[in-house]
């Protein structure tokens, strides 16, 4: 296990071992997708009330859910990085951060579309819409924190321990439909729900939705990591012979 996790700290090795993983992520992510907006489109039945309006819920709740895994996986990153200095980390920390507040940006964007028809406005200062906002300041904060120090040793400290930090709004954000009164609908298990409403033709192209949101996050991880690890790696020998090799 150890062997593994030090293995899985070497640029090098991330880098060989994701390239070998990327086809079949992307061929996944793809498979999943096609299915998933096909049956949301053709083959969910329309809502009573908001008919057709209800497909954005396919795009809005996968990308909503995911866009509450950047902070927590940018504080396991960031703690290693503070821990055992793993450069593989701070990299993750580095690429997770502006695709975070991407993912956030369109799930406000999504959710303001979605809110327009069914609350009968773009935006209003609740618990979840508010602390959603925050988070993207905050993963904004992360990135020009990275370019403001120039010693990148300080660069990295500074953004795991903001990362860490960024946590907590994360657990605000879960729980803010609870704590707070709000237009937002309450946090619910769609797919567990005992309303049996709540069919198979609804959930399962949600379940494919949010898998092939999944896949795409990982794929961009993926990506970016490798395209930063090239960019520090660069004067590196093994680096000089993939280029040459090119």
């Amino acid at each position: 296990m150890w062997l593994w996790f030090s293995k899985l700290g070497s640029p090098k090795w991330f880098y060989e071992l994701s390239g070998r993983w990327l086809p079949w992520l992307v061929a996944a992510m793809f498979a999943f997708l096609f299915v998933g907006v096909v049956w949301a489109l053709l083959f969910v039945p329309q809502d009573y009330q908001q008919g057709l309006t209800n497909r954005i819920f396919y795009v809005h709740v996968p990308v909503a859910s995911i866009s509450l895994a950047f902070f927590p996986l940018m504080a396991i990153a960031g703690t290693i990085t503070l821990v055992w200095k793993m450069k593989l980390a701070d990299i993750v920390v580095k690429t997770a951060a502006p695709l975070g507040a991407w993912f956030t940006a369109f799930a406000l964007a999504s959710g303001s579309i979605w809110g327009i028809d069914t609350w009968g406005t773009w935006w209003i200062w609740d618990g979840r819409l508010t602390s959603l906002l925050f988070q993207f300041f905050l993963l904004i904060g992360v990135v020009s924190l990275r370019s403001a120090l120039e010693d990148s040793d300080a660069a990295a400290k500074a953004c795991a321990l903001l990362s860490i930090v960024g946590c907590i709004n994360v657990v605000v954000i879960k729980y803010s439909v609870d704590w707070w009164n709000t237009l937002h609908q309450p946090g619910t298990d769609f797919v567990l729900s005992s309303n049996k409403a709540n069919g198979p033709d609804i959930w399962v192209p949600l379940v494919l939705m949010i898998g092939a949101v999944y896949l795409f996050f990982a794929v961009s991880m993926i990506m970016s990591t490798r395209n930063e690890i090239l960019e520090r790696e660069r004067r590196s020998q093994w680096v000089e012979e993939l280029v040459d090799n090119l």
